[in-house]
C-alpha cells in the first residue's frame, strides 16, 4: 500500500502569476498550481534555486515568498515557496484569493484584514 508523504492537503487552484526573483528586474509568468498549510506549487519556465527569495504578482495582489524546491517536469520546473507575506489587492482576484489563502494560511502576515464589503 502505497502512501502519501504530504504532511498538510492541497487544494488545487489556477492563478496566473507574474514571478520576480528578488534582486532582479526581469520576471516570468507562471502559473499557482496548489496551495497548501506549507505553501504553494508555481509551475515557472525557469529554474530557481532553494533559498531564493521571490514575488508572485497575480492582479493587484503581492505574495513574497522563498523557493524550497524546483523540480523538472512536463512543461517547466514545479517549484515549491513558503509564503512569507501577503500583500492584497481590491480586485475581484484578490479576494479570491485572500479568501483561498485564509482557509489554507491564515496565520500568514498579509491577510489579517477582510474587507467587510464582500461579506
Amino acid at each position: 500500500m502505497e502512501t502519501d508523504r504530504r504532511q498538510h492537503q492541497r487544494f488545487q487552484v489556477q492563478f496566473e502569476a507574474k514571478v520576480t526573483k528578488q534582486g532582479q528586474r526581469e520576471s516570468v509568468r507562471g502559473r499557482v498550481l496548489d496551495i497548501s498549510q506549507s505553501g504553494l506549487s508555481v509551475d515557472l519556465p525557469v529554474q530557481l534555486a532553494p533559498g531564493d527569495a521571490m514575488e508572485l504578482e497575480m492582479a493587484d495582489s503581492v505574495i513574497s515568498g522563498r523557493v524550497v524546491h524546483a523540480t523538472a517536469g512536463e512543461s517547466g520546473f514545479r517549484t515549491g515557496v513558503e509564503v512569507v507575506r501577503v500583500t492584497l489587492g481590491a480586485t475581484d482576484l484578490s479576494y479570491l484569493l485572500q479568501r483561498t489563502l485564509l482557509e489554507v494560511l491564515p496565520a500568514t502576515p498579509g491577510l489579517e484584514v477582510v474587507d467587510a464589503r464582500w461579506d
